[in-house]
């Protein structure tokens, strides 16, 4: 088991899906790890390629995976997801890093629904 720190950057998205009916979507970025370790970057109001650059930290107990969510942020009723992807992460804990874009797509379609920069390091 991979117990140590994982840094992760959620760089930017984009061609994110418009997903509101009035007005355009407002995204945020939630990375989980597990059920009670998650983190949310800001909500980037209007924005189908929103720029990020926002760094989170994770202490991690072997966890297998790392799930990138994006959210439609609405101030009436609740958040909507747009898309998510999964990222394993047994390759980040071999190599000690990842840099990569990953397809968003929502858990009824396999249609992208845009794409995620993320960047993951790790350290024992």
């Amino acid at each position: 088991m991979a117990k140590g720190n994982l840094k992760a950057t959620v760089v930017e998205a984009k061609k994110l899906t418009d997903v509101d009916l009035f007005g355009k979507s407002d995204p945020y970025v939630k990375l989980v790890l597990s059920d009670n370790k998650s983190q949310s970057t800001t909500i980037k109001k209007g924005e189908l390629n929103p720029k990020y650059n926002e760094e989170f930290n994770f202490v991690t107990d072997g966890e297998k995976e790392l799930k990138v969510e994006v959210w439609d942020r609405n101030t009436i009723g609740s958040d909507e997801l747009i898309g998510s992807e999964v990222i394993p992460l047994t390759k980040v804990y071999e190599s000690g890093f990842l840099d990569t874009w990953i397809k968003i797509k929502s858990s009824n379609s396999k249609r992208s629904h845009g794409e995620c920069h993320i960047i993951l390091e790790f350290a024992y």
